[in-house]
């Protein structure tokens, strides 16, 4: 039993290593915040597919913490957050929500099988997206250009690099839980 959680701690620790190292290589970064990233919600994923909902709820929440350390870092952040109350929605919306979220994507597993895992991903990178849109309306939409409205601007914004990123994720997540040797290791069966 104490060999067992330490190996899924381990393997916890690993995953959410390799999702921090991935979130820095940003094949496309958008101006205000968002990326295009090399699959860095990927290992999050996996560890909520091969270990449950609750190992990839707690890798995620973890994530979510990084996330927003690097958002603080960058600067992007804080400068336009005028209220405490902004502050609370951006911490919330922008990071602890929408990277959490993602250790649920397994959740439909065990009923559906792997149909239910890659419909799980599109949810939770769905679900990401509606975080990221009601910030980029409340907090965000400031900088729509004139005439435009705040939530067609959100819907723009984040749709740009939340589309690709989540078809590449999801791409990957097939690719790579349909090759036999990956299958065995996590565990799954035909």
């Amino acid at each position: 039993m104490r060999n067992t959680k330490i190996r899924l701690l381990a393997e916890a620790a690993v995953m959410l290593a390799l999702a921090i190292a991935l979130s820095y290589i940003k094949i496309w970064d958008m101006p205000m915040g968002g990326s295009v990233t090399l699959l860095s919600m990927l290992p999050i994923i996996l560890i909520a597919v091969k270990n449950g909902t609750g190992w990839g709820v707690g890798t995620a929440f973890v994530f979510s913490l990084f996330q927003l350390l690097q958002g603080v870092m960058s600067g992007n952040v804080f400068p336009y957050c005028q209220t405490l109350a902004i502050v609370i929605l951006c911490v919330a919306f922008d990071y602890i929500v929408p990277f959490t979220v993602l250790g649920f994507a397994a959740v439909g597993k065990k009923k559906f099988g792997m149909a239910g895992v890659y419909v799980g991903i599109v949810a939770v990178c769905f679900i990401r997206f509606l975080c990221h849109y009601i910030t980029g309306v409340f907090i965000w939409g400031q900088w729509a250009p004139e005439g435009m409205a705040k939530a067609l601007y959100s819907l723009l914004y984040n749709g740009q690099y939340m589309l690709p990123e989540t078809i590449l994720t999801l791409v990957a997540a097939v690719l790579l839980l349909r090759a036999k040797p990956i299958r065995n290791l996590m565990g799954l069966t035909k």
